[in-house]
């Protein structure tokens, strides 16, 4: 905001030598400044102040360039506002639509065509990003008068996930923004935990990679109590370097961390409640808690009720209780002589973590049993009614609510009736969640064959994938009711 005039100077303090160029978009002002360092003999830091997010189309013209340069941004810094929220949104470079100031398109908001016409999104109900995003702020920002730790830390990018700008303006120093700087957000929120605070960090899955060392040393080694909003985690249409597909196999596996996956807005803020809870409160988690944001399957299913014909439709207002019995014959294929929990109580009796880890059974059935994880539940309800219109096949169809473990109970339970067990996950398949029920059960093998239930896989190949659409994807994946539905009769 200066033109690199303002005192005292970081790079100076160093002993460097400092030169600022403020039209860091004008390829002549580049080339001047280049040319005055290229033979110094000193160490000399070059600041350019660049447009983010402006593309060259081909056509471009230099008095186009004198114009963009000719209009620098508004930093509204040190109150955390994100540099981008003060530029030029009629500019199509710049959509808060598209997040194209982020760099993060999204599957099903920024087609092809909305990247050269962003304004063509207006008046689209907002992704899944922002509308759980704002829902979480909504939840958190009334608890700020009487909670002066609880923290909202975000690494940059926060309109992308519902963080307003009007959000952070009222937040005050309830909101920080430490800039792209994934690793420190995770340390700075471990700290914050240890003095007694409630941070809660939100970026997107694939941007938490970043600070992976930090998950592990600072934040769960020390048993620190942060609530990491992981967005855009599994499967979708993003480029290579945005994908969320390997975020179940990275917090899963941390030692002390719990990663829940809600499959509807009630369970979404159920879960951000229980991660946050004061510190002492007995109900309370002991250590991190990373809550995967639902993704565009669940929002789609709850807006369109049809979407989940197991439940009806009513996935985000069932009843909360904190077991279900079940007590259907082995005659007729079902759960015998067990006690299944149901939905989750926030307020349950029992203490520690154990109810959220709970797997939640929502339907019972014959023969099979369809376990749809976080986004994946919505393809579970729709292969069980499949299932029972065109073989007559009733499923059993649980949501398992968290990656972290697994419901032995639930799992046991499986065994009277249920020749086969099916895993649906929308991330990578190899080294995470479905491969460990396969791996429980060949653990765990019984003398009964007839009890040993055959357990097929379904998930994303090990690999990276660059801006393929998202329903290619499912199909490359064994991801659609079809190709399930075909698997599993296959095996009768």
């Amino acid at each position: 905001a200066s033109g690199g005039t303002a005192q005292p100077n970081l790079f100076n303090a160093f002993g460097l030598d400092y030169r600022y160029v403020e039209a860091g978009n004008d390829v002549s002002a580049l080339v001047a400044a280049f040319e005055e360092v290229r033979d110094i003999d000193h160490p000399v830091v070059v600041h350019i102040h660049t447009l983010k997010g402006a593309g060259y189309d081909g056509e471009e013209t230099h008095a186009d360039r004198q114009t963009a340069s000719a209009s620098p941004v508004s930093f509204d810094s040190p109150t955390g506002v994100h540099p981008t929220d003060n530029v030029n949104h009629s500019e199509p470079w710049h959509s808060d639509h598209c997040n194209l100031s982020d760099h993060e398109p999204h599957e099903g908001q920024c087609e092809a065509s909305h990247w050269q016409n962003p304004d063509a999104a207006i008046g689209k109900p907002d992704d899944p990003r922002k509308h759980y995003g704002k829902m979480a702020m909504a939840a958190l920002e009334p608890r700020f008068a009487a909670e002066p730790g609880l923290v909202v830390i975000s690494p940059a990018t926060p309109g992308s996930n519902g963080i307003t700008h009007e959000f952070r303006e009222r937040a005050g120093a309830h909101y920080v923004d430490t800039g792209i700087t994934e690793s420190h957000a995770v340390a700075y929120a471990a700290g914050i935990a240890r003095a007694g605070g409630t941070p809660v960090v939100a970026t997107t899955a694939s941007f938490f990679q970043r600070a992976y060392d930090q998950f592990f040393q600072e934040m769960s080694l020390n048993r620190s109590r942060v609530t990491v909003l992981d967005f855009l985690g599994g499967l979708s249409g993003s480029d290579n370097t945005h994908s969320g597909a390997y975020d179940v196999t990275m917090f899963s596996n941390i030692p002390g961390a719990t990663m829940l996956v809600p499959t509807s807005a009630r369970d979404y803020l159920a879960d951000l409640a229980w991660a946050t809870a004061p510190a002492g409160s007995a109900d309370a988690p002991a250590g991190p808690v990373v809550i995967r944001v639902p993704g565009e399957a669940i929002l789609t299913a709850e807006r369109d009720a049809t979407l989940l014909p197991v439940t009806g439709g009513q996935i985000a207002d069932r009843p909360q209780s904190t077991s279900l019995p079940v007590s259907v014959s082995s005659a007729s294929g079902g759960i015998s002589a067990a006690t299944v929990r149901g939905t989750v109580s926030v307020t349950a009796q029992r203490a520690g973590v154990r109810h959220m880890l709970d797997w939640r059974v929502n339907q019972t059935g014959s023969h099979v049993a369809i376990i749809g994880l976080g986004n994946a539940y919505p393809l579970a309800e729709q292969t069980a009614a499949a299932l029972s219109a065109d073989y007559g096949i009733t499923a059993t169809v649980i949501d398992p609510r968290q990656c972290t473990s697994l419901d032995s109970d639930v799992l046991e339970s499986l065994r009277d009736g249920h020749q086969q067990v099916i895993t649906l996950e929308d991330g990578q398949l190899e080294g995470s969640w479905g491969e460990k029920v396969t791996a429980y059960y060949a653990n765990h093998h019984v003398s009964d064959g007839s009890r040993n239930p055959h357990v097929l896989n379904f998930g994303a190949a090990k690999e990276f994938t660059d801006r393929v659409p998202l329903g290619e994807l499912n199909e490359r994946y064994g991801l659609t009711v079809e190709q399930v539905t075909e698997a599993i009769t296959r095996c009768f």
